[in-house]
């Protein structure tokens, strides 16, 4: 999807932020990067979980996410992702938290990241780590936000998609970059440039959801982690989806 349609409703956001006073908020004690990071030797999956899907016009208003979370926990997956903006994908903060509280995995929280009262607010709703959008800010404040998640000990994840946004990145002290693609679906060409331009000892997530066994088999060797979400929303046994998207196809 395109992230940048929702720059007007997070500013609008931020100033109802600014005027909500702060609680204390806690560090993480959950380390999404280390279990996300596999140093390329086998791709880990990372639940992605939503209500509506704006590219697609699809729902899943009756599933129950805690459920869905608590199965994806089961399975021993690497992370649970929320997205949290509910104009688009239909669940908020409150179902991160939500979730946050009922499994024992990282939570990584997917939105538009302009400003760092929105990391605080994400970390008091349960975030241990947050996705950060290297187009969508200037290098100053990406470099802002990194050093404002790494204080409350969340892993930011800064998303790119071009050559200039990997070094952009970089040089604002990124520890793991998520690689999108332009069509936002999974496009291993294009994933493997973006990652042949990222020092070997970063971490690497594909951020576009994969849809397929096909699309993991793509991503093998390439990157640690990978957001899956459609799959496992369609699914009565989350287990059994898990195994049919890892598992090797025989020839």
């Amino acid at each position: 999807m395109d992230w940048r349609s929702l720059v007007p409703a997070k500013q609008q956001e931020i100033r109802r932020l600014t005027a909500i006073p702060l609680r204390e908020v806690t560090p993480s004690t959950r380390d999404f990067t280390r279990a996300v990071t596999t140093h390329k030797q086998e791709v880990t999956v990372i639940a992605a979980l939503k209500r509506t899907d704006p590219d697609t016009g699809r729902s899943w208003s009756d599933c129950d996410l805690v459920a869905v979370a608590g199965a994806c926990d089961e399975a021993d997956i690497g992370a649970v992702a929320v997205y949290t903006e509910a104009s688009l994908f239909g669940t908020t903060l409150s179902d991160l938290r939500a979730i946050a509280t009922a499994v024992s995995a990282p939570i990584l929280c997917l939105d538009l990241v302009l400003h760092p009262l929105q990391l605080y607010h994400a970390r008091l709703h349960g975030a241990d780590a947050v996705l950060l959008h290297a187009e969508a800010v200037n290098p100053a404040m990406l470099a802002t936000l990194i050093a404002v998640a790494q204080s409350l000990h969340m892993a930011p994840v800064v998303a790119v998609q071009t050559p200039s946004e990997v070094a952009q990145a970089l040089t604002a002290g990124a520890s793991l970059l998520g690689l999108a693609c332009p069509a936002g679906r999974v496009d291993p060409v294009h994933t493997q440039a973006l990652a042949a331009l990222v020092p070997p000892h970063k971490t690497l997530v594909a951020v576009d959801p994969i849809r397929s066994a096909r699309e993991y088999a793509a991503l093998q060797g390439v990157v640690d982690a990978a957001l899956v979400s459609d799959i496992l929303l369609d699914t009565p046994t989350v287990e059994v989806a898990l195994k049919h998207l890892t598992t090797p196809e025989i020839p």
